[in-house]
């Protein structure tokens, strides 16, 4: 029995997955491109016959109504009473009448001419008169032999007569006497030329009208056909196939009559000027097919063998190393770009090692201490205050508000002495900032009000002490300082991983200047070290991460907003 694998060189038997995959995929593609080539080719020759066919109704339907119009137009000027006077009647008119009817029969004319972009001459015989009154030249004299060339020739059923490759619409009252007149309209031949022109908008074949008639018969081939095109012409004319063949060359050909002028639209398109896209897409559709068979060979044999399996053994070793297994030693027997990374990877991860464990107790280290020193700039900054209160109080003998005072001091400084724990539950906190906001009630009397609201689960928080009061101070002293009706507004959100807590009041908020600053106190952190707020925004950030501190905004009515922010990501524990 032959073994497959003894045929190909290759130490993976992947490389013989990837490749018989590759050609189960690639063949199917190869005869389905080539079906579509081919019917890529029927579609479009169908498309260009339809194409050809909506082009040609709407010249024809274009051309039929604008002939349509013109013959109106004649018909309707036959009955205009200075063409009849003028033609009749010319003897009875005295010199200056005959002068003025000529003159507005002139300018009819024009308007006629004027009226379709197919005329380009209107005139009238009068053979009584002897005169030729035109659009163009004006009044002169007629010449009998045009006359009898109009005379000599009947109208197709269109009413269109053609005279030395000129079309005419010849119109008499009575028709074809000597007595009255015949007005004619010109067709101008080069407008019509123009127009079939404007059909062959890719320039690969021609478009002309022929007339069905024996008698007459004339052809107007459109004004860009090349000189070696007018023989097609002249060999297609009896051809009725809308596919045919002419010295090898092939082409589709469509012919649309008109209806009421007794004409034919006939566009002739060359094949294969038309289906070159799609020859020339099959033929580097093909090249593509074979090249990309060897490349995608070779360039998934080299991926797999020299760059896929290497990655992939790194990216496992990052992973490790993700949830923290350092102790790995990756090796490379090729002396390439892997080797020099393995040995990098190596030396990182015994030095990753090492910094973890020195940073982490060092980081540890250094935030509780700044954790104390920062706490320690809040403890004593309400003392000063409260016993000059107590003082006063005594000595206006108001023992009930030495009473409570003494009782919320009692509280306040229990809370301050008692506990040495850096962090304390949400609801200690908030007990202990009612007890500060008591006590600036007693102090101030009925010129602050301060109210708390509370949402969510409040057990479940721990946070830094003191971090409400100082805000509770900062609006106190300088928000309300020149208010007479103080509000502070305190509002707690507690949410499973976040928690905001905002003090708001009416007072004279701050500067703009202040509150710019503040978004840059990263920058510029020297301006705000001794400042209460910034203390408790720096033992937030130290806590919780910098996604963590204090925002502050101006509200409606001119007053600050202080919002302190915690959110359980980025936060540190402590053990």
């Amino acid at each position: 029995m032959i073994n497959i694998s003894n045929l190909f060189p290759f130490r993976y038997g992947i490389f013989l997955k990837l490749l018989t995959t590759f050609l189960m995929v690639c063949i199917p593609i190869y005869l389905i491109g080539t079906l579509m080539s081919k019917s890529g080719v029927d579609i479009i020759r169908q498309q260009v016959l339809v194409l050809m066919k909506q082009k040609s109704d709407y010249f024809v339907s274009s051309m039929e109504s604008e002939l349509k119009n013109v013959l109106q137009l004649q018909e309707n000027f036959l009955k205009d009473s200075d063409l009849q006077m003028i033609s009749i009647r010319s003897d009875t008119l005295r010199p200056y009448e005959k002068t003025k009817t000529i003159n507005d029969l002139h300018s009819k004319l024009m308007t006629l001419a004027a009226s379709s972009r197919y005329i380009k001459e209107a005139f009238v015989l009068m053979p009584n008169l002897e005169r030729r009154l035109s659009s163009v030249t004006g009044h002169t004299e007629m010449d009998p032999q045009e006359l009898n060339d109009f005379l000599s020739r009947r109208p197709a059923r269109s009413g269109i007569v053609a005279l030395d490759d000129r079309l005419f619409i010849p119109m008499g009252f009575p028709y074809l006497t000597n007595s009255q007149f015949l007005l004619v309209i010109e067709l101008s031949v080069d407008k019509i030329s123009k127009d079939l022109a404007d059909m062959n908008e890719q320039g690969t074949g021609v478009s002309y009208l022929m007339s069905n008639g024996n008698t007459d018969r004339f052809l107007i081939p459109s004004i860009d056909v090349p000189a070696g095109n007018t023989q097609l012409i002249t060999h297609t004319t009896g051809i009725d196939s809308s596919l045919f063949k002419l010295d090898g060359i092939s082409y589709l050909r469509f012919a649309k009559p008109f209806l009421a002028s007794g004409w034919t639209l006939v566009t002739i398109a060359e094949e294969d000027e038309m289906l070159k896209p799609v020859h020339a897409f099959k033929k580097w559709s093909t090249m593509l097919y074979i090249i990309s068979i060897f490349v995608i060979v070779i360039v998934s044999y080299l991926l797999l063998r020299f760059i896929h399996k290497p990655l992939r053994k790194l990216m496992q070793a990052f992973k490790k190393v993700e949830i923290g297994q350092f102790d790995i030693n990756l090796q490379h027997l090729n002396k390439d770009e892997f080797h020099y990374l393995y040995n990098q990877f190596n030396q990182m991860t015994a030095r990753l090692k090492f910094l973890v464990q020195q940073v982490y107790e060092q980081t540890i280290r250094s935030q509780r201490a700044e954790l104390k020193q920062l706490q320690s700039q809040v403890n004593p900054h309400f003392l000063y205050n409260s016993l000059y209160i107590l003082y006063r109080m005594a000595q206006e003998e108001d023992f009930e508000g030495v009473s409570a005072m003494s009782k919320h001091l009692g509280e306040y400084f229990k809370f301050i002495t008692q506990n040495k724990d850096d962090f304390v539950s949400l609801e200690k906190e908030l007990q202990h900032a009612k007890v500060y906001a008591s006590i600036q009630q007693i102090r101030f009397g009925s010129r602050i009000s301060i109210q708390f609201d509370e949402r969510g689960s409040l057990q479940s928080w721990e946070v830094p002490r003191l971090i409400v009061q100082p805000f509770l101070e900062n609006a106190i002293v300088h928000g309300l300082e020149d208010v007479y009706e103080g509000k502070i507004h305190v509002r707690v959100e507690a949410n499973p991983g976040s928690l905001t807590i905002e003090i708001e009041d009416n007072g004279k908020g701050a500067p703009p200047e202040l509150l710019r600053k503040w978004e840059e106190a990263g920058a510029l952190e020297h301006e705000f070290s001794d400042h209460a707020l910034w203390n408790v925004h720096r033992r937030l950030q130290l806590r919780y991460g910098k996604g963590s501190g204090i925002r502050l905004r101006t509200n409606p009515l001119g007053g600050l907003i202080a919002a302190l922010i915690l959110t359980t990501e980025g936060a540190v524990t402590y053990e």
